[in-house]
């Protein structure tokens, strides 16, 4: 049995308040998630050789919840992926801890086993309530405002050039948003729109 705890957007973000304010309360960004990870948790991290050609997988959290597997490719090539699939486990780690206490796998081979043995409901919810906690944890929400304050007011006098603002403008910004909390812009866009952050800081043409 896999019981994963009901935790809505906004849950989560309380939880990743508190945890930032424990473990990095200054909130100076880019997060850094992998020293919070190694020095303060005392956890390992892993680097897997080919955790994700051979099983599929960015990362997983051990079954003693001691270390973090992350794909080696990802680990010394992309590092903004690797920092989000860091941010994801610890996700885990700090929602679900109680929920490995009983669990089967050891190896990467059981734990893809283990996850195809689950209802898809609960696989899903335990997927989504860690890529929430990614986002939150890499792109707090009164540093996101902050940023994207300051690149609008950059790019102002662009902006007025425009008869019709462009649908895709906060797309841009994301680009630029992004390199600010080392991570790929997608996140940042995800965020935007889930701190609903347009209706916060309009940008007229």
């Amino acid at each position: 049995m896999f019981n994963i705890p009901y935790l809505s957007y906004a849950d989560i973000g309380s939880r990743v308040q508190a945890f930032l304010n424990q473990h990095h309360p200054s909130f100076e960004i880019p997060i850094p998630v992998e020293e919070i990870i190694e020095l303060n948790l005392g956890l390992d991290i892993f680097p897997f050789p080919r955790l994700y050609k051979d099983h599929g997988l960015n990362g997983f959290l051990s079954r003693d919840i001691s270390t973090i597997y992350v794909d080696e490719t990802q680990y010394s090539q992309f590092n903004e992926k690797y920092r989000y699939t860091l941010a994801h486990e610890l996700g885990h780690y700090v929602l679900h801890k109680t929920c490995y206490d009983d669990l089967p796998f050891r190896t990467p081979d059981e734990y893809v086993k283990w996850r195809l043995s689950l209802l898809q409901e609960d696989i899903s919810w335990f997927e989504t309530q860690g890529e929430w906690f990614a986002g939150q944890l890499l792109v707090p929400t009164v540093q996101l405002e902050k940023v994207c304050n300051a690149v609008v007011a950059k790019y102002q006098e662009t902006f007025k050039k425009f008869a019709k603002m462009p649908d895709d403008v906060w797309s841009y910004i994301s680009n630029e948003v992004a390199t600010h909390f080392d991570v790929n812009p997608p996140v940042v866009e995800i965020r935007i729109k889930k701190e609903n952050i347009p209706a916060k800081i309009p940008i007229q043409a």
